[in-house]
């Protein structure tokens, strides 16, 4: 674009934005109620405050409100000074404190109500929040939940103009012991000195309640780095003024020279391209003990290093697992003046976690990191032995005493896992607070009706009778804590069964973990089975009324009869008995 275009561009950006500015008059009445479908609302609040904006919106619409800028009394606790935000039953949907970030946004059907609090200090506090309808024609689908070590985020249609009323969010998680750099390549949205209108805030963490690392509008580039290996992107639109949104790029970067991570199938291995350089090499002469498995990406380095391949070697040793590889620097020619590096990774199978080692060694100079990090290990509901397909619906019903089948699977590649139940109690409640009821403890069968299916390669299976806990309670929760050995090792804890007393040394001869599962649910607490029941007992009154009628009947036959038997019986006894009619022959 020429300069002078340029210039006409950025000259209608801010026309724009000061005729949305001017149209949005500061509220300093003390609280207001607004129908409209969409609303900018600015608030100015002084002290000594309590004060509701009362947005109304028919019940079966969602009110979305978005704050952008929040200034309340830096010298006041949440206590002294906050703003509520309530749906329209009065129910808290959140609430905003002066240290909270800036950028907040809630949903909730119908009506929504802003309630401001202050304290008695003597300045102005400032808010401005958009509020409008959720409909099927402005709902934007976008954000969602992603992982890895890099990737790509823009706002939808880009790099065309996006959507008017565009909220989207995307929760990031990069590898452990990593923190994340994003790259932003573009920014372009309605410019303001606030970014009141339209925006691109970043948290430092998982949620939108983390840290507010940065906010972004305008026309703009930038880089911004967390602290952490998650972190919670929101571009937020309004209804004026559509550009063409935002492109980032996101690498995860070690938070020292390298880090690393175990999953239940494999290790990441992330290591800093700045610290291979300075040791003289690059990321292309870096690969595993099998020469032929190399980095998955340069920038950061990054070697995905699979359990069950690339030359990792599974070890057993006192009942534990251990998988190790080795990064080398394979040097070309006879002579190197480089200095030699090897980068040995091991995933420790230990105790309650998988304990993460990882030692570099520099011409013998050894450098150690010891993590934490678990298996995935799911329980699922089967219908059957069969335990092919498993019930995906919750809660689930069954009936009292009908087996419950169930199975725990470790997700793994490594086929020479297996799972122990160790212990597996249940509760009619989701905390599993008292009563519990026990059905296996520490391998030990507790329930007469509790059965282990023999255990197979990263599985274990059992099942029980269903019951229902006294006091009318509905629902069983299940809390399974599972034990994971190699299959080969006999002396693990799977091979144990039963242990009456707890030894102290099983800590470190077995890994565990603890899933829960529920509710199960008995059928005639669904609404089906209870208004079976209603019509049972209705049939049984009209059942008996109908058995009431039938004698009453029979029983005024009976007297009917016996009236007429007795005066048949008085009537023949007036009639002499000497006399008879007898009818007349004729011929």
């Amino acid at each position: 674009m020429s300069p002078v275009g340029s210039l006409i561009a950025l000259l209608l950006l801010f026309t724009s934005s000061l005729a949305q500015d001017k149209a949005v008059q500061p509220e300093a009445r003390c609280g207001a109620s607004f129908s409209e479908t969409y609303k900018p609302v600015q608030i100015q609040a002084a002290q000594d405050m309590d004060c509701t904006w009362s947005i109304v919106r028919p019940a079966n619409e969602t009110t979305r409100v978005i704050f952008s800028v929040l200034e309340l009394n830096p010298s006041a606790d949440c206590s002294q000074e906050n703003i509520t935000i309530l749906n329209e039953d009065f129910g808290e949907l959140g609430v905003l404190c002066p240290n909270s970030p800036g950028i907040a946004a809630f949903e909730s059907p119908g009506n929504v109500y802003v309630r401001v609090f202050t304290n008695s200090d003597a300045l102005t506090r400032n808010a401005y929040l958009l509020y409008y309808s959720v409909t099927p024609a402005n709902d934007v689908k976008c954000g969602g939940n992603l992982r890895g070590y890099s990737g790509k985020i823009s706002s939808p249609n880009y790099p065309n103009r996006h959507q008017p009323f565009t909220y989207c969010v995307w929760h990031v998680e990069t590898p452990k012991n990593t923190k994340a750099k994003l790259s932003f390549s573009e920014v372009f949205v309605e410019p303001d000195v606030a970014c009141r209108f339209d925006f691109v805030a970043v948290f430092d963490g998982p949620t939108t309640n983390s840290p507010l690392k940065d906010v972004l509008c305008g026309r703009t580039v930038g880089e911004v780095e967390t602290s952490s290996n998650a972190f919670t992107l929101v571009f937020s639109a309004d209804y004026a003024n559509n550009y063409f949104g935002f492109s980032v790029d996101y690498i995860a970067t070690p938070k020292a020279n390298s880090s690393l991570s175990c999953s239940g199938d494999s290790m990441t291995v992330l290591i800093n391209p700045d610290y291979i350089n300075s040791l003289g090499y690059n990321a292309n002469e870096l690969t595993l003990i099998n020469k032929t498995c190399v980095a998955n990406s340069a920038n950061p380095i990054v070697f995905e290093v699979p359990f069950g391949s690339c030359g990792t070697v599974k070890k057993v040793k006192d009942h534990t697992v251990y998988y190790t590889n080795t990064i080398f620097a394979s040097t070309a020619g006879v002579i190197t003046r480089h200095r030699q590096l090897q980068i040995i990774v091991t995933c420790e199978l230990e105790s309650d976690s998988i304990a993460e080692i990882m030692y570099v060694t520099e011409n013998d100079i050894i450098q150690d990191q010891a993590e934490s990090g678990k298996y995935d290990v799911s329980l699922a509901f089967y219908p059957n032995e069969d335990f092919i397909a498993p019930v995906l619906e919750s809660p689930y019903f069954i009936e009292l005493n009908e087996s419950v089948f169930l199975q725990a699977t470790v997700q793994s590649s490594d086929p020479d896992l297996t799972v122990f139940v160790d212990t597996c109690f249940a509760s009619p409640q989701a905390n599993f607070q008292a009563p519990n009821y026990d059905l296996i403890r520490r391998g030990c069968i507790k329930d007469n009706t509790y059965h282990n299916f023999p255990s197979g390669s990263r599985y274990a299976r059992f099942n029980f009778s269903a019951f229902k806990f006294l006091n009318a309670h509905p629902s069983v929760y299940l809390q399974c804590q599972l034990v994971i050995c190699d299959i080969n090792d006999s002396g693990s804890r799977c091979n144990q069964g039963c242990v009456t007393r707890k030894r102290r040394d099983l800590g470190s001869t077995m890994w565990k973990t603890n899933a829960v599962l529920g509710p199960l649910r008995l059928k005639r607490h669904s609404e089906p089975e209870a208004a079976g029941s209603v019509s049972e007992k209705t049939e049984d009154v009209v059942k008996t009324d109908q058995t009431s009628l039938y004698v009453m009947g029979i029983s005024v036959l009976v007297i009917n009869v016996l009236i007429l038997a007795f005066v048949v019986l008085r009537y023949s006894r007036r009639e002499p008995r000497g006399y008879r009619y007898h009818a007349v022959a004729t011929h």
